[in-house]
């Protein structure tokens, strides 16, 4: 059964959510506020099984070739030597792995699949009830 969806906002997870629903053959139509939707914010590492929806939304590949796959992630508090992360993925098999990727390269992708797929993009509109 085909249902009309909407959704608010044009952000990485407004977008991936129109892409899927999308595909499963529904009416989608996305709602932001801006003029021109666009990223808001500075990279991220997507773990694992956030690359297994980027896969299901098409769009993984070009996330892959755009970031920076990383076996190996460790954090440091500021001027202490300790470290208070260590992420190890599949360092022989390279098959797991963070992907370091700037948030305008994912909603790019995104955003050119949701509107390739015929997602509708509503700018300008500004959700005040539910």
């Amino acid at each position: 059964m085909t249902k009309s969806i909407g959704i608010a906002g044009c952000g990485i997870a407004g977008l991936a959510t129109a892409i899927l629903l999308k595909q499963s053959n529904h009416s989608v139509t996305v709602f932001d506020e801006f003029e021109t939707p666009e990223p808001v914010g500075s990279g991220s590492v997507i773990q694992p099984v956030g690359q297994t929806v980027l896969a299901a939304c098409g769009v993984l590949d070009q996330a892959v070739k755009d970031g920076n796959p990383k076996q190996r992630m460790i954090g440091c508090q500021f001027g202490m030597e300790r470290a208070i992360l260590d992420v190890a993925y599949d360092p022989k098999k390279h098959i797991r792995f963070g992907l370091a990727v700037h948030r305008s390269t994912l909603f790019s992708a995104l955003y050119k699949r949701a509107c390739a797929l015929g997602v509708e993009i509503n700018h300008s509109a500004k959700v005040i009830s539910i």
